[in-house]
C-alpha cells in the first residue's frame, strides 16, 4: 500500500483570507469525520505571506484520493471557495516513510 500526498498551495485574492480559512476548517471537518482513509489533513498560512495557504493532505491510496475527489462536499468546498482563490497548485507525491 503506497500513501499518497496532496500538497496545495492557494494564493488568496486581499482580504478573503478569513472567510476562506473558516470554509476550508469547515472542509477539513468534514474530510475526517467522513474518509477512514485521510489520515491527516492540515491547513497552514506562509509567515510573512498569509495570502499563501497550503494544505497538507494524506490518503492511504489513491482510490481514497479519487473518492475523496469525487465527494460532494468536495465540490461544494471548491464552489464555496472558487471566489476567494487567485491562484491555485497541487503537487501529488508518494510517502516515503518506510
Amino acid at each position: 500500500m503506497v500513501a499518497v500526498v496532496l500538497h496545495v498551495e492557494i494564493t488568496l485574492k486581499a482580504g478573503t483570507r478569513e472567510r476562506f480559512l473558516a470554509r476550508a476548517q469547515e472542509h477539513r471537518k468534514n474530510v475526517l469525520e467522513r474518509e477512514p482513509q485521510c489520515q491527516r489533513f492540515d491547513i497552514s498560512s506562509e509567515e510573512g505571506n498569509p495570502e499563501t495557504i497550503r494544505l497538507y493532505e494524506v490518503y492511504d491510496n489513491e482510490a481514497a484520493v479519487e473518492q475523496h475527489m469525487r465527494t460532494g462536499y468536495m465540490a461544494s468546498y471548491r464552489e464555496d471557495t472558487g471566489p476567494f482563490v487567485e491562484d491555485r497548485k497541487i503537487t501529488r507525491a508518494v510517502l516515503q516513510n518506510g
